[in-house]
């Protein structure tokens, strides 16, 4: 066993929850209000505004959404597709779990539509992104196999630009799987999986980590400069053009880029940079856990964080029972063992075309 890589995918699974549950407390905040009331999120906080009993260290549905992705791929034993995603949706996913628009594609599912198409016509919203990390483990060190995989995943959840954006956080996670990454490699794998919009969006991001050098400045000159506001928000609901959020991959995407360059992809520094950002902080702190966990492995992740983020989230995995892995840790484990199926049958296949270029 391979004893880096299996880190590595621990640090992807366990960083991407310690950044969820870290950003909830400051999921909807302006920046300004988090520095105020907190400094900066570097713990976990409690949770008042979650359904359940709102106690520190706890997951959101950007985690529930990542570990039944990987369920579909353990279960599959390789690359799954929507119709495999959709599988573990109908027989095991708890709706509580789920945010309004998520609920919206199990409603889809139920009824019968197609997998592949129940994104048409959803809300940009990141469902997609935050869920993706598991397609770039499965295709560890094949970005461009990764970015496929993620956007075709992806249908089931949203359409367009947040597809595309989802591709590009799994090329990254495959890219920074590979021994001897590095931040600059991980972003430039990024950025050669996309459409113009996400190359567009990295570009922005790049620059004005270039220009602020700086994690408060870039958050502050965001908050000034690129902010998304097209997000819906219900006739009856105020809406202010700086407080009120849009969550989605328009603005998470270049948040998340700028934020790894500035932190050097370190997986400390990434998360509370992410938790610290607010808007929607779960969602781009989970982002970033995933990415720099997938860099640097779960090893050089707190100590402390990793052990109460394993306590805080027994209820979810023994809520998920005998259906999948007990923690964590166990579910590395068992996608490292997916990629040993995975290289058998890349081999097989080597083989037969092998043998057809040499009939």
């Amino acid at each position: 066993m391979s004893a880096a890589l299996l880190d590595r995918i621990h640090g992807c699974l366990i960083g991407g929850a310690i950044g969820d549950a870290m950003g909830a407390p400051g999921e909807d905040w302006h920046y300004a209000d988090i520095r105020a009331a907190f400094g900066h999120i570097d713990r976990f906080l409690p949770q008042p505004a979650r359904k359940r009993d709102g106690a520190p260290g706890q997951i959101t549905d950007d985690t529930t959404l990542r570990h039944y992705m990987c369920l579909a791929i353990i279960r599959k034993r390789g690359r799954i597709t929507p119709d495999d995603y959709a599988a573990v949706w109908l027989s095991d996913l708890n709706p509580d779990r789920l945010f309004v628009t998520e609920r919206i594609v199990l409603e889809k599912l139920r009824l019968g539509m197609n997998p592949w198409e129940t994104g048409r016509g959803q809300p940009a919203a990141d469902a997609a992104i935050m869920a993706v990390a598991p397609m770039g483990i499965v295709n560890a060190g094949d970005p461009a196999q990764a970015y496929q995989d993620a956007v075709a995943i992806s249908s089931i959840h949203q359409d367009g630009l947040e597809r595309d954006a989802a591709g590009v956080v799994a090329a990254g996670v495959a890219a920074a799987l590979v021994p001897g990454a590095t931040t600059d490699g991980v972003l430039a794998a990024m950025t050669a999986h996309g459409s113009f919009d996400t190359k567009r969006l990295l570009r922005i991001a790049a620059d004005l980590a270039a220009a602020t050098g700086d994690v408060d400045a870039f958050t502050e000159q965001f908050y000034l400069r690129h902010l998304d506001r097209s997000f819906p928000r219900p006739a009856d609901v105020s809406w202010d053009q700086d407080r009120t959020v849009s969550p989605t991959s328009r603005e998470v995407l270049p948040i998340v880029a700028g934020l790894f360059a500035l932190c050097d992809g370190d997986p400390r520094q990434c998360i509370v940079a992410g938790a610290s950002f607010g808007r929607d902080a779960d969602t781009i702190a989970t982002v970033l856990g995933g990415l720099s966990g997938a860099l640097r492995g779960a090893g050089v992740i707190p100590a402390d964080w990793v052990a109460d983020s394993e306590a805080a989230n027994r209820g979810f995995f023994e809520e998920v029972g005998d259906a999948g892995p007990p923690d964590f840790h166990a579910t590395a484990v068992a996608l490292y063992d997916v990629l040993h199926a995975e290289q058998r049958r890349i081999a097989a296949r080597a083989e037969a075309l092998g043998a057809l270029l040499a009939a």
